[in-house]
């Protein structure tokens, strides 16, 4: 496996995961990152939906870890206040 960086390391996985732990513990948003199952005759896609008052962002792990960033980003804008302090990394991920 020589010359191919493990996803782990890779830098928009590493913001996807921040992102994800700023939703998470700054917007109480619940994320779950499945693999969505696709068959024919139906269509599933990421986002969110309230359960029992609680935000859930659902994200298919299938997507690039850019798409993954902008569907998560969407929903955090969505949430947060403008007077919250909020990371710079995070920040730039909010435009």
């Amino acid at each position: 496996m020589a010359g191919k960086t493990p996803s782990r390391d890779n830098p928009q996985e590493k913001l996807f995961r921040e992102l994800r732990s700023y939703a998470e513990q700054q917007c109480g948003i619940q994320v779950r990152c499945e693999r969505l199952t696709r068959e024919f005759g139906y269509s599933v896609r990421s986002g969110a939906c309230m359960v029992n008052g609680k935000k859930w962002v659902i994200v298919d792990r299938a997507l690039p870890a850019r798409d993954r960033m902008d569907l998560l980003a969407d929903e955090i804008k969505q949430t947060v206040d403008a007077n919250r302090e909020i990371p710079p990394n995070i920040r730039a991920l909010l435009r």
